[in-house]
Order: C-alpha cells, then structure tokens, then sequence
C-alpha cells in the first residue's frame, strides 16, 4: 500500500477517535472553517444553539419525555408516565385519565401524529387511544389488542392500526379484523417490538428485540447479522427527507444501501451506543440520541457532541423531533429541551473561552477579533476560540476593560487595575502605568488613536495624551466636565471625542470644548460614539440616542418609543440601520426612521428588539468600557454581553423572519363547561359568561406575540389584549355572533396578520325572548287594552244615559204639574211657586254637583276665571289645588259603584267643612276632581289641604 494512502487512513482514524472521546466541537478539523452553506444552523456548532430547558417546575408532570409529536396544527405533543401533554409555546396542557376517560392508563409511551390531525397514543397497559379533533377512540384487548404494554402504535395510510408490544408481537386491526405477527407464527423473531415505520411503496418495517422485520403483502422478511446489521435490537427507525431508510439499533446507527435488503455503518464517528431517537432537520443534518451517550449531529462538517456537560438534561434521549420551525426538541429521562437556530450566536466558555462576562472587543487582523473577558484575553477565528491570554499565560491581572488594535499591529489591552499592556505575537512587550510614570489611574476604560497617531488612555481619573514618549493628563482643570472617562472616538477628521460620566467633550488639538448634555433629556453618561459620512456624530448615553449635527444637540429617549433610557453601543450596520445595545437586549432602528422623529415628523420610534429568544444567551449587554460592540470586516455584528460574546450577520436576518403563525381556538367554555369546537357553536338559552382560549402555536416567538379580539354584533371595534390568549363575555343577549381573534409580533416588527381565526356563535334565546311569543305577548297585551277600553267607555256611556233618563223623567213630571196647574188659579199660583223652586233646583243643578252637593265644573270655571281676575286686579296671591283619591277604583271594585259613591260624598263633606268657607271646593268632570280656589290665602289654603289631603295630595274622584 502507497504510503500516502496510509497516512490519510491513519489521520482519519485519529479523527474518528478524537470525535468520539475528546467530544470536540468540530471533529473533523479541516472542515471547521468551512463557509456557511445552505442555512445559517450549518457551520453553528450545537452549543451556540439557542438552548431552553422545561421540567416538573416548568409545569411537565414527569420529567421522563418517552415520545415527541407535532399534528399538523403546530401542538407538541409529548408521552410521560404521568399523562399525554400538549403544549402551545406557553402552557401545558395534561390529559390523563381524570379529565379524559378515554385514556386507560396515564404512562403514555409512543405518540404518533397522522396527517389528517390524528394523535396516536400508546399506552402502558391502556391499549391504544386516537384522538380526532375533541373526540377519542381507545382499542384495546376486547378490540383484538394484546393485553400488553404498548411499544410503539400507528396509523397506516390504509387507516388500519399497527401496535407493537413489549412481549406480544405486533397486531394490526383492519378495520375491525385483528392480524397478528409474533414467534409463534414465524413472522417475528422476537415478540419484543420497539418500533415502526411505514415505507413509502405501503410496506411495514418492524423493529425488534431480534433484528428489522420487513412486512409487504403480507409476507414477513427477517433481516439481522446477514443483511449487514449487528446482532443486536434495533430500538428506531426512521426515512429521511430523501427516503433514506435509518435503523438505530444497540450498537449505533445503521443507513439502507440503495432500496436494497443491505444494510451499512451510518458513521464511524459516532459512538457504538444504543440508539433510540432519531431526527433530520431542514439542513438535511441528522440528529442522533443515544442511550449514554447524549446527543450527535452528524453534518457535513462532522459529528458533533452535546452532553450533560452542556446543559442537556440527561445522556439518556429518548425522543427527538424536528418541528416546523427548524427547532430540535430532545426528550430526556430528566426534561425537554429545544434546541433552536436564533439570528445571535454566542460564544463564551462553551467554545473554551477564558470567561463568559465580555467587557471589550476589537477586530483582529485576518478576520479575528479579539474578546476581553473579566478573566482574560481571548482571540476568535473561524468559529472557534484559537487562543487565550490569562494571568496563568503572562498577564498581570485576567480582568480586560478596554482593546485597541494598533495600526502597527501590536494589541494594546486596557486593564481593571494594571493599566495598559502592549501585546506582540501574544507577548507583553510594554506595559504603561502609574509605576511606569503614567498619570490618572490603573483602570482604563478606553483606548484611542488620533489622526496624528497619539494615543489616548481614558482611565477613572482623568484622560492621558501619550506623546512621543511623554504622558499629559488633561481632566476638568483643561475643561473636561468630568474625570471619569468612560468612551474614547476618534472622528473622521482625526479629533477626539471624550465621553465622561457627566458630559462629553471635544478635543482639537491642546483645546478642550466641553458638552453638558443635561439640558438633552437630563443626559450625562456618555457610553460611545459613531459618526455618519456627513459629519453627523451619534451618541448613546444613560437617557438615550442623541444626535450632534450643525452645532445642536437633539435626544431621543423613552417618551419617543425606546424601551429603556440606557445605550451602551451604537454601530452602523452599512444597510441603514443603527443597532443599539442596552441592558434589555439589542435594538435594531432604521436611520431614516430615527432622523423623521428627531426632526419632528413622527411622534413614535419603530424598532426591532432582540433577546434571548433570538440567540443571546443572555439580554444583559455590557457598557462602561469598550469598544463595546463593532461591525467586522464581513459585516456581522458582534456584542459584549454578561454570558459571552454575541454576533449577527443583519444580511441574513431574512431568514430569521418566521410568518405569524395562525392563531388556533384551543377551547370555549360556556358558563365554565368546555363547549365542542364545531364550525358554529349552538349554545343553550340561558348561557350567561362565554370564554374563548386561544393560541398563536409559535415556539420560537411566543413571548413576543401581541393579540386582538372581536366579537362581531358585540364589539364596536378590535380589543388589544397584548398577551394574554383568552377572552370573556357575560349576559350576551341571544342571537348571532361572529368571533374573530389575530396575532401581531411587534417586538419583531411584525404588524397584526391578516389571517384571522373565526367561528360563529347562536346564543338560543329563552322561550319569553322567542319572536313568536313576543309578538304573541303583545297582540294579548293590545286586545286586553282594548278590552278594557270599551268596557270603560261603555260603562261611562251607561251612567250617561241613566243621567239623561233621570232628567227627561223629571222634565216629564214638571210639565204634567204645570198643566194641572192650569187648571186652576191656585194651582196656578202654586205652580208658580214650584216653579220658582224647581228654577232654583235646576240653577243648583247647573253649578253644583248632583251627587256631593259641591260646585262643578262649570261653576268652577266661572269662579277660577272671577278669582283670577281679582288676584291679578288686586295684586294679591292666588291659591288652587287639584286632588285625586289614590285607590278609588279598589273601592269600585271590591265594594261596588254605590259605595264609591258614598265614598265621594264623604271626601267632598270633609273637604267643604275643612275649608270652613274659606274658599270654594268643586268636583272636576263625570271622573270629578275636587279643586279649591281661593285668592289671596294661599298659606291657610295650603295648610288645610296638607292636613287633610292623602298623603301624596290627590284624591281621584269617580
């Protein structure tokens, strides 16, 4: 053999051994510099994965993750012992057998999701239950199924159900009609079935204790030792986006040759290690768990290995999913992780840096930058940390506050309490210093170079001119407002800006031109500089960004739209936007947006704000020494922040940006009973509080999620309810109505989407609110008025013709007196007599009423217009009352119309003897109403009418 060829197998070997024992971030070493290819995730090693952890205290009801799913909805989907959960980016939500008596048994232990929406789930020793929409089906021994614990179950295209055992063999129920396969018939090797899967020509692979079983038209084909597999069980099988078969079994992973019955060795690099979980993400990357050994990915670049070390939760990973949104979620036997993909990748002591806490960063040259730590140097190339300078290595001291990258090449490191060290070649080859002759003091905050080359020092007590050997210390005796500096800038004329933590100040030369800055939105720390091509000079400070251009100062803080009033950094991305770092994370705003609220064109800053769920491992940004963020020769964008130093390519954002996910109705309760989701929901008359629960099923962005309601024929308008996913109403009148729920994601710049989730609602109304019965009501209510109407009117007609019989019998009689009259002159003169009497009568009858003896209407009206006349004459006081008899018509009723009228009589004499003469009393009309009048005794009138009228003064007379 060649020796070359020897050698390269030989360097292959070690490769293959160093990825597997030294669990090397890029175990294939000449390919770790390899430019990103398809997706931003290739090339990031695991650990600068967005990492985020749930347990028990999370809300998990058993930390042990047996199976991951997700339905075509977006739900996860996760089997425990404890119970079958979904879960919506927020909440967990259990089902077991308390709440869902479909499912027999709480330890779930395989879930399937099928594409029409179905959860398949196999249970402990409950059978196997299928969940449509709200409704569950659960088969079991009586059904066909082994009573035996289930392996693993699922739905076939054919909608028949497959259920492996863990000592039963594998039965298969075509609709109704149960098949078994196990030793006892010779279709299995072994009756232990952990796994699987349908092939895309129809056919079943069977994973078992024994070896891969291929089932097609009903014939069983056993694969083990002579197809190229171990002896040993295969645990997982799994097809590939490009319909690779994958077989993990006891001793590693094993890939399908070409469609054929072969089987080979997926990689010699990963570990000979039980493999029962499997996943490939959209980089086409495949993700492998193992039984000890943690989690590999194996990429282009190589293997990579995440254990426990790393914040995985367990070596043992017994599930793994690859979700919609690129994320890799990995069940443990002690938590669920999720494992995502962020537009920020942050390194620090995962990748071997010396410390997480970055204080300083400045780029190096060939593509490097360099990273100040609170415990040493660090140098960054090619995604990965490629050396370390700490006090062990050389250094004074390990804490790094301020860098500088020297047009000569050397490195100049400001330090906590050692001054300045020049570094060549990684060696200290000058240090400067107050033992040294350097005046202010040893902690150096910043570091500059002006145009002519001079170095400046910004130290906590005062700045310092390095000079042609010299040292001069310029502090508020030169005109600097303070001695502390805090940020150095060289602009683009070769000045120098000084940033101090109460003003600014510009130097030219020896001269110092000092800003207070306080009258700009009380604005005192300065923490960094950048300047535009024009001239115009940016500053971050402790209220905000301000802007210095053409000789005035404007601000822009937290009543203009920013969510905090300190800025640490700020950097010119080169696409027109500032990025701004603070202690809440990192804001990206858009120059031009920035400059029209400055002038006053808009009220409101729009910004988009990062975090921790965008790939900082932590929001805290560092500030107060520096540089504390930069642009790199390739245009990413790097951070110092408390748990690493964070970067971004702005360019590839795009890819980062995820559609707003549709928001799903996850329940509505109905005076709090959960109410089945159908595409109009009929509720009961009488339904008094309705609460909708829904969810937007985002798992890389829920927290930044913002939603708004309307109920159509109820709200006037759309109802913002931030993030809070549910909705109440209460004493809803029957009818129809629409609800409508939409999801917005401001914080990513993202406004309401337009796709909006509705469902109709008929509250039924009560049997009084029907329509029919209303206009029923109604029309009874109208013939009952009416009724009494003309019975009123009729009996009114009636006591008026009585009346008038009355009087025509009278008149008759009179005028048979006055014809015997005639006959005689007596009679004659007797009749004049009576005449005369009757005269008088029928004037009484005129002006006074034939049934109370007191005055009526008439000569009411007669009196009222004399008493008018005379007190308008007179000048003096006038005084009527108008009573009516509460109750009258119970007397009528109850008693009869003779007693009302007894009753009448007896209200007109008591009236007459209590006004004793003092003024005159009638009764108003055929119903009557007694009126006094007197002019001129309005107090002695009011006071006697007070004292015998009812109590609310009237009195109805009938």
């Amino acid at each position: 053999m060649p020796a070359a060829s020897t050698s390269s197998k030989l360097v292959a070997a070690l490769v293959a051994l160093l990825a597997m024992l030294c669990l090397c971030p890029h175990a294939l070493a000449a390919k770790a510099a390899a430019p990103v290819l398809q997706t931003a995730a290739q090339g990031k090693p695991i650990s600068a994965f967005y990492r985020e952890t749930w347990t028990t205290r999370q809300g998990l009801p058993h930390n042990q993750i047996n199976a991951i799913a997700q339905t075509p909805d977006g739900y996860l989907w996760l089997g425990t012992w404890e119970g079958l959960v979904r879960y919506n980016g927020l909440d967990f939500t259990l089902f077991n057998r308390t709440n869902t008596p479909a499912l027999k048994d709480n330890g779930v232990r395989s879930l399937r999701a099928s594409a029409d929406g179905a959860v398949v789930i196999g249970t402990s020793r409950g059978g196997v239950t299928v969940r449509r929409g709200d409704s569950w089906k659960t088969w079991s021994q009586a059904d066909g199924l082994a009573q035996d614990e289930i392996m693993d179950a699922m739905l076939d295209r054919q909608g028949r159900l497959w259920a492996g055992t863990e000592s039963m063999g594998l039965t298969m129920l075509d609709h109704g009609k149960a098949t078994q396969y196990n030793t006892g018939n010779g279709l299995l090797p072994s009756d232990v079935v952990f796994g699987l899967l349908e092939d895309r020509d129809g056919s079943m692979w069977v994973a078992t204790a024994s070896g891969l079983v291929h089932i097609a038209n009903g014939r069983a084909t056993i694969l083990a030792q002579q197809a190229g597999l171990p002896a040993a069980p295969v645990f997982r099988l799994f097809e590939t986006a490009k319909g690779e078969l994958l077989v993990g079994s006891e001793r590693g992973v094993y890939r399908r040759i070409a469609s054929s019955d072969r089987f080979q060795l997926l990689s010699p690099l990963l570990p000979d290690d039980g493999v029962p979980s499997l996943a490939e993400d959209a980089s086409g990357d495949l993700w492998i768990g193992t039984i000890n050994n943690g989690l590999f990915r194996l990429s282009q670049s190589g293997v990579e290995h995440f254990t426990s070390r790393r914040e995985l939760p367990n070596n043992r990973v017994a599930s793994l999913l690859a979700d919609r949104e690129g994320s890799i979620w990995v069940g443990t036997n002690a938590g669920l992780m999720r494992l995502s993909d962020a537009p920020f990748t942050t390194w620090n002591s995962d990748q071997g840096m010396t410390d997480d806490y970055v204080r300083a960063l400045s780029a190096a040259p060939d593509g490097g930058i360099w990273i100040g730590t609170g415990r040493g140097l660090n140098l960054w190339r090619n995604n990965a940390v490629v050396a370390r300078y700490t006090k062990a290595d050389g250094m004074p001291g390990d804490s790094v506050l301020s860098l500088l990258q020297d047009s000569s090449g050397d490195l100049l490191v400001g330090t906590y309490t050692d001054g300045v060290l020049r570094m060549r070649a990684g060696k200290i080859i000058a240090r400067y210093d107050n033992a040294h002759g350097m005046p202010g003091s040893n902690q150096i905050r910043a570091l500059a170079r002006d145009g002519q080359g001079t170095l400046w020092i910004g130290t906590t007590r005062g700045l310092v001119r390095l000079r042609d050997g010299k040292f001069e210390l310029f502090g508020q005796a030169q005109g600097l407002l303070r001695d502390f500096i805090i940020s150095l800038y060289t602009a683009r004329d070769g000045t120098l800006w000084v940033g101090t933590s109460d003003g600014m100040a510009h130097i030219v030369g020896d001269v110092v031109k000092p800003f207070d800055m306080r009258s700009v939105q009380g604005a005192q720390d300065v923490f960094g500089f950048h300047e535009d091509a024009d001239g115009t000079l940016w500053v971050v400070t402790d209220r905000g960004l301000l802007r210095y251009r053409n000789g005035q100062l404007r601000g822009l803080g937290m009543e203009n739209g920013l969510p905090v009033d300190t800025l640490f950094a700020v950097v010119d991305d080169h696409l027109g936007n500032l990025w701004l770092t603070s202690n809440r994370g990192v804001l990206r705003v858009a120059r031009k947006e920035v400059e029209a609220v400055l002038d006053g064109k808009h009220r409101q800053l729009t910004f988009d704000h990062f975090g921790e769920a965008d790939g900082l491992v932590s929001a805290q940004c560092n500030g107060g020494s520096g540089p504390a963020a930069l642009r790199d020769s390739r245009g990413n964008i790097w951070i110092a922040t408390a748990r690493g130093a964070a970067t971004v390519s702005p360019g590839a954002l795009q890819a980062y940006r995820h559609a707003l996910p549709q928001v799903v109705l996850e329940q509505v309760l109905a005076d709090g009973k959960p109410v089945p989701l159908d595409r109009v929901l009929r509720l009961p008359a009488g339904t008094r509080k309705l609460e909708f629960r829904y969810a937007a099923l985002s798992f890389l962005m829920p927290r930044f999620l913002r939603y708004r309601y309307r109920l159509d024929g109820f709200d006037p308008a759309w109802v913002e309810r931030g993030n809070q996913h549910s909705a109440q109403y209460t004493n809803l009148d029957p009818g129809s109505y629409r609800f409508n729920v939409g999801a917005s994601a401001p914080g990513l710049g993202q406004g309401w989407s337009r796709d909006v989730t509705s469902i109709r609602i008929e509250v039924a109304p009560q049997p009084w609110q029907r329509r029919g019965v209303i206009i029923a009501a109604m029309l009874a209510s109208a013939l009952l008025m009416y009724g009494l109407y003309l019975w009123r009117v009729g009996s009114l007609r009636r006591r008026a013709t009585r009346l008038e019989d009355m009087v025509e019998q009278r008149t008759r009689d009179l005028r048979e007196h006055a014809e015997r009259l005639r006959e005689s002159d007596a009679e004659k003169t007797l009749l004049l007599g009576k005449l005369r009497e009757q005269s008088e009568a029928f004037e009484r009858m005129a002006l006074e009423d034939a049934l109370t003896g007191v005055g009526n209407r008439r000569s009411l009206d007669a009196a009222l217009q004399l008493a008018f006349q005379r007190a308008a004459r007179t000048r003096r006081p006038l005084c009527f009352a108008l009573l009516d008899i509460d109750h009258f018509k119970q007397i009528n009723d109850r008693y009869s119309h003779a007693a009302g009228d007894q009753a009448l009589i007896a209200v007109a004499h008591a009236l007459r003897d209590a006004l004793d003469g003092a003024g005159m009393l009638a009764r108003w009309g055929v119903r009557g109403v007694c009126r006094a009048v007197r002019a001129g005794a309005t107090g002695a009138c009011a006071r006697t009418l007070r004292s015998h009228a009812p109590a609310r003064g009237t009195a109805r007379l009938q």
